[in-house]
């Protein structure tokens, strides 16, 4: 928790700074579904005591966490933990905690507009200063389904999705890898006289929970999966004269 926390100071600090919610937010996994297991309760976040409102008492817990940075959330999408929760405890935890964080809709009944769900496909656009024009980035975001041991399947997978989705940057998450692999295309400029080289990202975004920990057996080291790198991956946009610069920073 205490990396969540420096992340959401970060954003906090940085007035310009946007942050797009991944799926998996937390655990949500109850004494109802297969995965349970008491050994993996985070004492800290829940225990034993709350076992007929685990639900709740992540929803609380997380929206009051993310609250400060509410303003700064473009997209807040689900994950495979939170379409679980929804399949056996019939409560929508993704649109729950955006209402607590004063994101909801005015129509109550209505879903949050930030509320992408498994996947979508987003615009940033920054406004050209003296042109009558704007210079957009297009971000698809989606949880994804990429999981296994090496590295090699998922960076497949997902640079898959630039066959058919048109896009700058590709995001998925799922799989706890932290990784970002930038890919050139050719293409040329509007009046079709000059070759531009034009750079964009995939990138499995990263995750908070560590894959191994000391004194502690839980379902990561049992399946035997390697350890990775806690955190979230970072881009810079950065408006130019005729594009937006793009740098990706995998850290944080």
């Amino acid at each position: 928790m205490k990396l969540l926390d420096e992340v959401i100071a970060q954003v906090r600090a940085d007035r310009n700074a946007l942050w797009i919610g991944m799926g998996d937010i937390c655990e949500f996994i109850g004494p109802n579904d297969k995965r349970w297991d008491t050994g993996d309760l985070d004492k800290n976040v829940v225990s034993l005591d709350c076992e007929g409102h685990i639900g709740d008492t992540y929803v609380r817990k997380m929206a009051a966490k993310l609250k400060p940075i509410a303003q700064q959330c473009i997209a807040y999408g689900d994950g495979n933990h939170e379409r679980a929760w929804l399949k056996y405890n019939t409560s929508d935890v993704s649109w729950r905690i955006l209402e607590l964080m004063g994101l909801g809709d005015d129509d109550p009944e209505k879903r949050p507009s930030r509320h992408t769900q498994w996947s979508c496909l987003t615009r940033i656009v920054f406004d050209h200063r003296t042109r009558d024009r704007s210079l957009p980035v297009r971000v698809f975001h989606g949880h994804g389904w990429q999981g296994g041991r090496q590295e090699g399947a998922k960076v497949n997978e997902v640079r898959r999705l630039m066959a058919y989705i048109e896009a700058d940057i590709y995001l998925s998450g799922h799989s706890h890898s932290k990784w970002v692999v930038p890919q050139t295309r050719l293409e040329t400029d509007v009046r079709f006289t000059k070759l531009v080289a034009h750079e964009v990202f995939t990138a499995h975004t990263g995750s908070f929970l560590r894959t191994l920990q000391q004194d502690h057996v839980g379902y990561s080291e049992q399946a035997g999966y390697p350890p990775t790198s806690t955190g979230v991956v970072k881009f810079v946009l950065k408006p130019e004269e005729d594009r937006v610069r793009i740098t990706a920073v995998q850290g944080g």
